[in-house]
């Protein structure tokens, strides 16, 4: 990088500000960086909207028996959001399993593909 000897991102394009970097990044190492900086979180982020559906149901179940049990006029739109956020809730639940099933089948598939060692370390 032409003498360059910081990261910053003016030394990084060559000394030109403003200018982006014209340069293609390499994914794996941009992945890399990223499971480092969130800890891994990318690659499990269903586990995180699952608590988040769990709640959203909770709270949907509760609304949606409320505003069903008293009637009038002025607890139309409640129902509406309350039934909303019952479907929201679903949604995120049902994402989270799809999302844990596709990632368990991968991991079966790599399971299978690697080759098993023919001695295991005998005691």
């Amino acid at each position: 990088m032409m003498g360059c000897k910081s990261n910053s991102l003016t030394c990084l394009q060559g000394g030109k500000p403003g200018l982006p970097l014209a340069t293609a990044t390499d994914s794996t190492a941009t992945l890399n960086k990223l499971a480092l900086a969130t800890g891994g979180t990318e690659k499990s982020w269903y586990r995180c909207i699952f608590p988040f559906g769990i709640v959203s149901v909770v709270i949907g179940v509760a609304a949606t028996c409320i505003t069903f049990t008293i009637n009038g006029p002025q607890m139309d739109i409640a129902k509406v959001v309350s039934v909303a956020t019952l479907i929201f809730g679903l949604g995120l639940l049902v994402v989270a399993y799809v999302c844990w099933r596709a990632k368990r089948e991968r991991q079966r598939k790599r399971q299978r593909q690697e080759p098993v060692p023919l001695e295991q370390g005998a005691l």
